[in-house]
């Protein structure tokens, strides 16, 4: 049986849902508020999602952009109330596999997640690995040559997410969003002390660091 987490504050559509998943076979979980969303993440797992954009307590994105940087790989369909095509692309270009648009036709949403359920997940494994370093998405640990590493959250997320786009360049305006999860008063400084901290955590005296900075651009793991 399929397990499926529904994020949804309109009521009436949130029970319509659920009545018409469990019938469909699958065992459905509902929630409304977007940090409960990220808990029942962090404590279970799940074959494909559903998110509302707009959820109580931390918006459909945001639980995208949280829940991809920790790791998670399970297929995310969104569900907006109007035809934002911004909004949308943020949604996206967060994590997010797809998305209808209110109201839609249960059966339609139902076609959607068969269809993310059929496709192969080439998101995330549960092992990155650069040189030396492992990185344990499921744990939550990180070894060098075998011993494991005492790294901050921050630390650990940050690494996670450049192990996880492997040769992608990522300025600190990126990173500050899509790691600290803050768009707004980008602080380049935090960006670099962590970068700074975490090389000297993860690299081999003598070996090129794990962490590249390509000049003018941003960062990259390789």
């Amino acid at each position: 049986m399929s397990r499926l987490l529904i994020g949804e504050t309109q009521k009436d559509l949130a029970s319509a849902m659920r009545d018409y998943f469990a019938r469909d076979g699958f065992n459905v979980h509902l929630e409304a508020n977007g940090l409960r969303i990220l808990q029942c993440l962090r404590d279970n797992q799940y074959d494909v999602i559903i998110l509302e954009i707009a959820l109580a307590g931390l918006d459909g994105i945001g639980v995208v952009l949280d829940y991809r940087a920790a790791g998670g790989s399970t297929p995310i369909l969104l569900l907006a109330s109007r035809h934002c095509s911004e909004e949308l692309q943020r949604g996206l270009d967060a994590g997010a596999d797809s998305y209808l648009v209110k109201p839609f036709q249960l059966s339609d949403l139902s076609a959607h997640l068969r269809a993310l359920l059929r496709r192969p997940s080439f998101r995330t494994e549960r092992i990155l690995v650069s040189g030396v370093i492992a990185l344990d998405t499921r744990s939550g640990t990180v070894t060098k040559s075998g011993a494991q590493l005492k790294l901050h959250p921050m630390e650990f997320k940050l690494l996670h997410f450049l192990l996880s786009h492997v040769n992608q360049v990522f300025n600190a305006d990126v990173l500050f969003e899509r790691v600290w999860q803050k768009n707004e008063g980008v602080n380049e400084g935090t960006v670099r002390t962590h970068i700074r901290s975490l090389r000297r955590k993860i690299d081999m005296p003598g070996e090129p660091s794990a962490i590249v900075t390509v000049r003018g651009l941003g960062y990259k793991a390789v």
